[in-house]
């Protein structure tokens, strides 16, 4: 517990200091997401769907509100090419995530990455750590069209903005489908 608010403490404080502002669209960068079982979760792998990507904390109340709506959107959009993933950026992530995957049951691969491993991924310059969660939006040839950090406004309408996104880019990559309907 202490170390989840010790590093949402650091995330966020480096964050005001000097906020983070990632390039997009990018070429999504090839880092793999560790599981506990020791697989590796290769996103490229989903290179024919879109994808949510969120780095969480698992002591983060907002972090689990947002992958209890990724649960939603895996069910809503799933079999239209989407894939929500996770990934957490705990420092003892390896060892505590099977207890949080165990309580919370998420319907997509989760697993962890070290900061170094975020850093890379997210674009964010070396020895800045924005404020969790982080949401990529990654596109069907994996291109990163959307980043979001925890602190930023797109989160106080997330599930209207999630859903925005993803829908644009499915539609992009060619998804034949209505959507609009209410969920």
């Amino acid at each position: 517990m202490l170390h989840s608010l010790w590093f949402r403490f650091c995330l966020l404080s480096l964050c005001l200091l000097s906020p983070a502002v990632a390039k997009t669209p990018r070429p999504l960068v090839d880092v793999p997401i560790q599981t506990v079982s020791g697989q590796k979760i290769n996103i490229k792998q989903y290179h024919a769907k879109v994808v949510l990507l969120v780095i969480f904390s698992m002591g983060c109340a907002d972090c689990i509100q947002t992958l209890q709506l990724m649960n939603k959107l895996q069910t809503d959009y799933g079999s239209y090419g989407f894939q929500a993933l996770a990934a957490a950026g705990d420092d003892n992530a390896k060892m505590q995530l099977g207890l949080f995957i165990d309580r919370y049951r998420p319907t997509f691969p989760v697993g962890y990455m070290s900061q170094d491993e975020i850093i890379k991924l997210c674009d964010v310059p070396k020895g800045m750590r924005p404020y969790v969660p982080i949401s990529l939006f990654i596109d069907h040839t994996n291109q990163v069209h959307f980043q979001y950090y925890g602190n930023n406004a797109f989160y106080q309408q997330e599930e209207h903005g999630m859903r925005a996104l993803i829908e644009g880019l499915l539609q992009q990559a060619g998804a034949k489908i209505q959507f609009g309907e209410k969920h």
